[in-house]
């Protein structure tokens, strides 16, 4: 089995950036094939130096994906395979020539789409020295700016529109909102199309009056850009997005919150009721301490009648109801003062966070 690494395929980060992965076996990317990693549209080459390919349009690579398993270390394979191996080695290069140019810098290009790599540095790059030819200042690349424009771009191949505003009512300020960028002043350009160069993006904005005004605008401080290649309506293209904005400056002036007048009348409700029921907690424990020693007299009689039991005895059945009651007073009276203590605290603690914010004004 060949063993050299040398195979490398194109896929995609978590943010949506290409990125490339290798070098790979035959055998790793034929896995990587079973597994789902990789497809007959993944861009694949060999090498550093040889041109992206989607693997349908690599016929030797292909077959090797879908074919049998071969053992390419044997001679067995190579008496055998010599002759075919060499004519379909000759029919890919001649595919190659055609299908690609080799323009004076020596990288292969596809005709039609661009002969420099578009990317979002230099859209930015650009977009700054477009205000700097116009006596303008650069604009600060910010990362949320970039965040937001990528997501456009995204969106709009996703559901296959090209507009300010999505289908389903979303657009850059919304985004913004949602990420964290709290702005005073948002503004969008969008371009779609087959690009030559970085700079024919830039082109085409500053030859539209409202993307130009954009691009000028000494309104805003930051960009940020992206530009990314799907499919548009069944063609492949570029999307390329820009977005400017203005921060909104911050609050200098912390805002003091006047404790709660709402708590605080609840506060005075509380303690009328635990006042009350405490006067009535003094007013029952007289009437058991007399009624204590009524029973206690009674019961120290050297002789009394049948009648006079009957009365002792009802005596400590009232005592005994009064003394339940005073023990349930006792247990709200408890249970009501922790609860005003606790709004005692909460108000508390309003009205000194109250007075250490004034302080500080």
């Amino acid at each position: 089995m060949n063993t050299s690494y040398g195979w490398y395929y194109m896929g995609r980060e978590w943010r949506g950036r290409s990125i490339v992965y290798g070098p790979f076996t035959l055998e790793q990317m034929r896995n990587a094939f079973k597994k789902g990693d990789i497809d007959e549209k993944t861009q694949v080459r060999y090498g550093l130096n040889s041109p992206w390919l989607p693997l349908r349009e690599v016929a030797f690579f292909s077959n090797l994906v879908s074919g049998p398993r071969f053992n390419f270390g044997k001679p067995e394979f190579w008496k055998r395979y010599k002759t075919s191996g060499i004519i379909v080695a000759v029919v890919l290069l001649v595919f190659l020539y055609v299908r690609f140019q080799a323009p004076a810098s020596g990288k292969f290009v596809t005709p039609g789409l661009h002969k420099e790599v578009l990317n979002q540095m230099a859209i930015i790059n650009l977009t700054n020295e477009a205000r700097t030819l116009n006596g303008l200042s650069p604009l600060n690349e910010n990362p949320l700016l970039n965040a937001i424009a990528e997501k456009r771009a995204q969106d709009m191949f996703e559901k296959q529109y090209f507009a300010h505003v999505s289908p389903f009512g979303e657009q850059a300020s919304d985004i913004a909102q949602r990420i964290g960028y709290k702005y005073k002043i948002i503004a969008e350009n969008i371009e779609y199309g087959r690009f030559f160069t970085n700079q024919k993006v830039i082109d085409g904005w500053m030859q539209s009056p409202g993307h130009k005004k954009n691009i000028l605008s000494t309104e805003v401080q930051d960009l940020g850009a992206a530009i990314i290649k799907g499919n548009m309506n069944g063609e492949e293209t570029w999307m390329a997005v820009q977005i400017f904005g203005l921060q909104s400056p911050e609050v200098s002036q912390a805002i003091c919150v006047v404790p709660s007048q709402v708590l605080l009348q609840e506060i005075q409700t509380k303690k009328t009721e635990l006042g009350d029921l405490q006067d009535r907690l003094t007013r029952l424990k007289q009437e058991l301490d007399n009624e204590h020693a009524s029973i206690e007299t009674d019961r120290r009689l050297s002789s009394r009648s049948s009648r006079d039991t009957n009365d002792l005895n009802l005596k400590i059945k009232v005592y005994n109801e009064k003394s339940n009651l005073h023990y349930s007073y006792l247990a709200d009276t408890k249970a009501k003062s922790l609860v005003l203590q606790s709004m005692i605290n909460e108000y508390n603690e309003m009205l000194q966070t109250y007075n250490s914010c004034k302080t500080s004004q």
